[in-house]
């Protein structure tokens, strides 16, 4: 038998289905075919629903218009999966006394699913039409960009709005700050790196979009204690899935969440929903249609089902992009790092290289010093026909190869013996000898070295030597902007390869295949790329050679083909 708790919540549900089925007959809901169910959601709180309360909300969000895609000027008429999941629950549950039971609320769904705009339009509802005197509202994200999103596009509803704009008028309506002058209510952005200075607000409601960008709680802790004072305050997240970070300001709410849904925490004022695919289900395909539908509620409404079809196909041919698809269209939590370059691919793409072939060739330079006591790697890269021809050369202090090779378990006496590698004499690097390798090899390949890129980090005494050599150097950041260009080429390259027309030549050279099996790229919120470096006080895996390349990759694709190029060393 079910507890009392139970079957009051069960009987709760089955209101709000059936007043959400009536709406979506009267037309005051959008009616969708989505036929899933949230991946997770809390219990919902014993308490009277108000079906009133809610069809306030409803009929408020009528008042505003849609501002961008196929949607743009039409009223903005709410879905019944987001009546039936967000509105109903959070606005519709009261208490005895009329106050709502649930304070604080956590929607996370995958992108491109309305999130933003719906935040915006609570917002407005919060600031116009709660019966709140003085209320503040705001609209929080983790940088100032993020959280000026949701601002100005409650600010375009607002002057979109005939009724609205008239109750705030011209003075109340500002680039910054929207002003009810009947209230006094106020609506604005912040930002997380503005947290410090926030102490002492008055909260009324706050909608805090994309959680995970969030370095710090303290914008957060301030919002959520700033509401002592309010009858009935409402602070909701709206956010996607992060990448999977330990200690996040994400995965403690997400926790929080997970912890209520299954019981073992308690707290009826906290209400939580999570859209997503279960990749734990047997044969879970993260590309097929069902998938996505089942993940997306939105699917073929707020969100198209071909841009979903385009992202999973690339997804499918790109591993630097299947987490960032894995997390932001199926809501899936992902590591920070993936796996990168298959060695599949890999070895399809190796292919004979000779040092006949490099002899008048034009190459670029990739120098990755790494530490003097391990590894170092200096990879040319050349242009050849559609594809990239590659030559590395890798360096090891001959007094700490052994112990390397039992903390990496791969062969590097075999590989120094065999030529692959190079021991330089003593505990740590000597660039001395490196900088006189280098020099001889690329006077026996015969390559003309347009330019070298390297790390500037603690490579200044280097750099000038090698300059005095007649070497053009180009220091290359190791951020985002610099390195995801030639990340994702050296991908393209990687992955369009086949055995008959290997697109990246690298002769099969058994150390950079070593690195290339152990590296991974962390992504930024843009989808960008780049390597992401072992920690050698915790890690086994080494990618120096991959890092040149990198490196080098990022100045052969900006070569300037008729440019005459200073012959180095020979």
């Amino acid at each position: 038998m079910p507890t009392k708790a139970t079957a009051s919540s069960t009987s709760t549900a089955e209101k709000i289905d059936a007043a959400v089925a009536r709406w979506v007959d009267e037309g005051l809901v959008v009616g969708t075919d989505w036929p899933g169910r949230p991946l997770l959601n809390t219990p919902l709180p014993c308490g009277t629903f108000d079906e009133v309360a809610v069809e306030r909300v409803l009929r408020f969000f009528l008042l505003l218009k849609q501002l961008i895609g196929r949607w743009a000027g039409r009223e903005f008429r709410l879905l019944d999966w987001q009546v039936r999941w967000l509105i109903a629950p959070v606005f519709g549950l009261k208490h005895q006394d009329g106050r709502r039971m649930i304070r604080t609320f956590w929607f996370e769904i995958p992108r491109k699913n309305g999130k933003s705009t719906l935040c915006s339009g609570l917002a407005l509802y919060l600031l116009m039409a709660d019966r709140e005197a003085a209320a503040e509202v705001y609209c929080a994200a983790g940088d100032k960009a993020q959280a000026t999103i949701v601002f100005r596009a409650a600010r375009n509803m607002a002057e979109g709005s005939v009724a609205i704009a008239a109750k705030l008028g011209k003075r109340g309506i500002q680039r910054a700050l929207l002003e009810h002058p009947g209230t006094g209510s106020i609506l604005r952005a912040l930002a997380s790196d503005m947290g410090g200075r926030l102490h002492g607000l008055n909260v009324h409601g706050a909608i805090v979009d994309e959680v995970h960008t969030h370095k710090t709680a303290d914008t957060i802790d301030a919002l959520e204690t700033g509401t002592g004072s309010r009858e009935q305050p409402i602070v909701g997240f709206i956010t996607t899935a992060d990448d999977g970070a330990d200690g996040s300001i994400y995965a403690t709410k997400r926790e929080y969440v997970e912890g209520l849904a299954s019981g073992t925490i308690i707290d009826p004022s906290f209400y939580g929903v999570v859209f997503g695919a279960d990749a734990t289900v047997e044969g879970f395909d993260p590309f097929s249609e069902a998938t996505l539908r089942a993940a997306n509620p939105g699917y073929g409404v707020t969100i198209l089902a071909d841009y979903l079809e385009r992202k999973a196909a690339e997804a499918q041919s790109s591993p630097a992009q299947l987490n960032r698809y894995l997390r932001l269209h199926l809501n899936i939590r992902t590591k920070q790092t993936v796996r990168w370059l298959p060695l599949d691919r890999w070895d399809a793409t190796a292919s004979l290289v000779t040092v006949e072939e490099w002899k008048g060739r034009v190459a670029y330079g990739g120098l990755d010093l790494s530490t003097t006591t391990d590894m170092t790697a200096f990879t040319l890269l050349a242009p050849d026909g559609d594809g990239v021809v590659c030559w590395p050369m890798f360096w090891l202090p001959e007094e700490r190869a052994e112990v390397i090779e039992r903390e990496t378990h791969v062969p590097l006496a075999i590989w120094a013996r065999e030529g692959w590698l190079r021991l330089t004499e003593g505990n740590v690097v000597d660039y001395q000898q490196m900088r006189t390798d280098i020099k001889a090899e690329v006077a026996r390949l015969g390559c003309k070295v347009a330019e070298v890129a390297y790390d500037p980090w603690n490579a200044t005494e280097t750099v000038q030597e090698m300059e005095r050599d007649g070497y053009v150097m180009v220091p290359t950041r190791q951020g985002y902007a610099t390195l995801s260009p030639a990340c994702k080429e050296l991908e393209r390259l990687v992955m369009g390869s086949t055995s008959e027309r290997p697109l990246f030549r690298h002769g099969g050279h058994p150390v950079l295949r070593w690195h290339a099996d152990c590296v991974e790229v962390r992504q930024d919120e843009g989808g960008n790329v780049k390597p992401a470096k072992p920690d050698r006080m915790k890690s086994a895996k080494r990618i120096d050679g991959i890092a040149a390349a990198v490196n080098a990759m990022s100045r052969l694709m900006l070569r300037q083909p008729e440019k005459k190029y200073r012959s180095i060393g020979y």
